[in-house]
């Protein structure tokens, strides 16, 4: 096969993956419908893995990175379509701007970065712009503050990172709601500080 013959095979194989793709977004509408209805979680880790498993099975050695990373994807774009399907009507969004503005969010995540990409991810899907990033290690003390005595020990644990995250973007838009509706939804301790707090 010449070049061109091999980017036509590929162009094949991606109007198939488009409609495939297309296929399951509505299936994810139909999920986000039915979680809203019983009032189940967007993110569930356990059936992440699962589907992540299921999908790597039999998948040559040579693949298998690019074969979970495709499907870590694809789901977190399912994911955040949900979010936007769910966003409108949270009480946990009524601090943000109603148009153009900035947010800070706090959270804790683990140190192995996961979270945090989708975190970035969110917000790269969503169109809104990081504008402020720190992170740091929290020690026992620093959670005790933050949480009150023994309440930190169920939700985050020491060693796990402090993120402040700024962003900023138009909250009037849909996705951009649905990004920060994530980040409070899937991190640890997540909260969205108040304009005065800034």
């Amino acid at each position: 096969m010449d070049l061109e013959e091999i980017r036509q095979s590929i162009n094949r194989v991606d109007e198939q993956m488009k409609e495939l793709l297309l296929e399951r977004m509505a299936y994810s509408a139909q999920v986000a419908e039915a979680k809203r209805r019983m009032g189940g979680s967007v993110y569930v880790p356990e059936r992440e893995e699962e589907i992540l498993r299921l999908r790597l099975q039999g998948t040559p050695e040579e693949y298998a990175l690019e074969c979970r990373a495709f499907f870590q994807q694809m789901i977190g774009i399912s994911r955040m379509y949900q979010y936007t399907k769910l966003a409108d009507g949270q009480e946990c969004l009524s601090a943000l701007p109603e148009g153009n503005g900035r947010v800070v969010l706090e959270f804790f995540c683990d140190k192995r970065g996961e979270m945090l990409a989708s975190v970035f991810h969110a917000a790269a899907l969503a169109g809104v712009t990081v504008e402020e990033l720190s992170a740091s290690g929290c020690q026992k003390a620093d959670l005790d503050g933050k949480f009150g005595p023994g309440e930190a020990s169920d939700r985050v644990q020491e060693g796990m990172l402090h993120v402040r995250l700024g962003l900023t973007g138009d909250f009037s838009e849909i996705r951009a709601r649905a990004a920060v509706l994530q980040i409070l939804e899937e991190t640890q301790g997540a909260v969205l500080l108040p304009a005065s707090m800034d």
